[in-house]
């Protein structure tokens, strides 16, 4: 195969590389070309014609990358890119129209990935400058984002820079209509943001970001809870990640198992190991995401994982540099963050998983369950990197075990305080209640009686006595019981 990799490519294939190399990264033409470069291989080892492809080609296209130990995620993405390839050649009317739809069952005309928009200089100073300040994925992010606005106003004839409110609006609309949800329109609304005042800064935009963009047109973030995978499924995906000698899987088993996010992994070294004079054993995490480093500490199970890598690890720097990731292919070349997401999709295809399955679920389930088992919220910040606890707080502080636990541990005091409180009520007793209503207004009469002077004490004595007589006359009336003493 990597003879035949040095044979050049049909023309149309260039042409079509070298276009889309225009608005891709070279890693990811790169990508495209091994791809390309294995389909005509197999094209002519199998003496067909692109004209007379089936589906069955692909079947037994996938099957012959699998003979040249290409991994699933591997030959899945040689296959889309093979997909996006024919599209191209659809539009080029190089082959008929409507043979993708044909080839591939899951064919959809409203999923095609257009080529990217070439952006405008300016922008693509912005990103420059950006670029000495941010990570290179965020600046992949806003680099993402203004093709997307680009491809929209370049249909329209205009200026890179003419850009007025209904451009912004239907640039929303673009991203409401991809089905986004709010915090990822929220986010790319943010960036956006950030090049109209660079525009403005720069005297290229005549109208003030505030009048093009305002408070308003940023969605409501939502506030989601964290998404652990189940008790059993998380046991079960870590079960099929430990009996592999991949180690890619060993890798997302390490994820698991220390609640690295997924570009920490990527950046281990071979050397990530560190031991105490008490001979403890640490992870050093890098660099990530918030810029700071942390170590984890190592049960013996995980440096199981750890030494199982090591094992199976070709020990090969990465091309250029001498650093010898932990986790690479057998080049050197550490991994790309789409392909642990489809070694994690791998790894569960068959368990009833709801939810979408992403990596980031494995750091939610490390977190709540060491919450689960007691685990302080303040060492939990510590393990995760956090900056500030209300991170912590906001996805991995409460668990639903948490939740049930307490709740009826509280509700067990509530019943036991109203038990103790309890008492038996006496039932009403309406003859006793006639009697004792008289008792009681002659009771009140006479203490009112001491406070008054110049009272009329006999007319006031006369009173209180035609009061028993009328109480005598309704206990014969009624046929109640006299009660004398009261």
């Amino acid at each position: 195969m990597l003879h035949f990799r040095s044979k050049p490519l049909p023309e149309i294939a260039e042409e079509f590389l070298k276009e889309f190399a225009l608005t891709r990264r070279a890693n990811t033409v790169s990508l495209y070309r091994a791809g390309i470069h294995h389909f005509y291989r197999f094209l002519l080892q199998s003496k067909i014609k692109v004209t007379e492809l089936t589906g069955d080609h692909f079947v037994l296209f996938d099957e012959d990358l699998e003979r040249h130990n290409l991994r699933l995620v591997t030959r899945q993405a040689h296959i889309g890119h093979i997909h996006l390839y024919l599209r191209w050649l659809e539009k080029k009317e190089l082959i008929l129209v409507g043979t993708c739809q044909k080839l591939f069952p899951n064919y959809r005309s409203d999923l095609v990935i257009p080529l990217q928009s070439v952006l405008p200089e300016l922008a693509e100073r912005f990103l420059e400058v950006l670029g000495s300040s941010c990570k290179p994925n965020t600046v992949n992010g806003y680099k993402s984002c203004l093709r997307a606005f680009y491809l929209i106003h370049h249909s329209k004839n205009k200026l890179p820079y003419k850009i007025e409110r209904q451009d912004v609006e239907d640039f929303m609309l673009h991203l409401s209509n991809k089905k986004m949800g709010p915090n990822e329109r929220f986010g790319r609304l943010v960036q956006f943001r950030r090049y109209l005042d660079w525009l403005f800064d720069h005297k290229k935009l005549k109208i003030h970001p505030d009048k093009l963009l305002t408070s308003k047109d940023f969605p409501q973030r939502d506030e989601t809870l964290p998404k652990p995978f189940a008790v059993d499924i998380d046991i079960e995906i870590q079960r099929r990640l430990w009996e592999s000698t991949d180690i890619d899987r060993l890798g997302v088993l390490l994820m698991r198992r220390t609640g690295l996010r997924v570009g920490e992994l990527r950046n281990l070294t071979l050397d990530c190991i560190m031991e105490d004079f008490n001979y403890n054993w640490f992870l050093k995490v890098p660099l990530g995401k918030l810029h700071n480093e942390r170590v984890i500490p190592l049960d013996p199970k995980t440096i199981e994982v750890v030494e199982k890598i090591k094992l199976h690890h070709k020990n090969r720097p990465e091309k250029g540099t001498n650093i010898v990731y932990l986790i690479s292919n057998p080049s050197g070349k550490r991994r790309s963050t789409l392909h642990f997401g489809k070694v994690l999709a791998d790894v569960t295809r068959g368990l009833a998983i709801p939810g979408k399955v992403n990596l980031h679920r494995l750091r939610h389930s490390y977190a709540t369950s060491l919450l689960s088992a007691g685990l302080s919220i303040t060492t939990l910040k510590k393990l995760m990197g956090h900056k500030d606890i209300r991170m912590t707080l906001g996805y991995a502080a409460v668990t639903q075990e948490t939740i049930r636990n307490e709740y009826f541990e509280a509700l067990s005091k509530v019943q036991s305080k109203y038990e103790v409180a309890s008492y038996p009520l006496k039932v009403p007793d309406n003859k006793f209640g006639m009697n004792r209503s008289f008792y009681d207004a002659q009771k009140y009469a006479k203490k009112m009686a001491k406070d008054i002077e110049g009272l009329d004490k006999k007319a006031f004595n006369r009173l209180c006595y035609r009061l028993m007589t009328l109480r005598n006359d309704f206990v014969k009336c009624l046929g109640l019981e006299e009660q004398n003493q009261i």
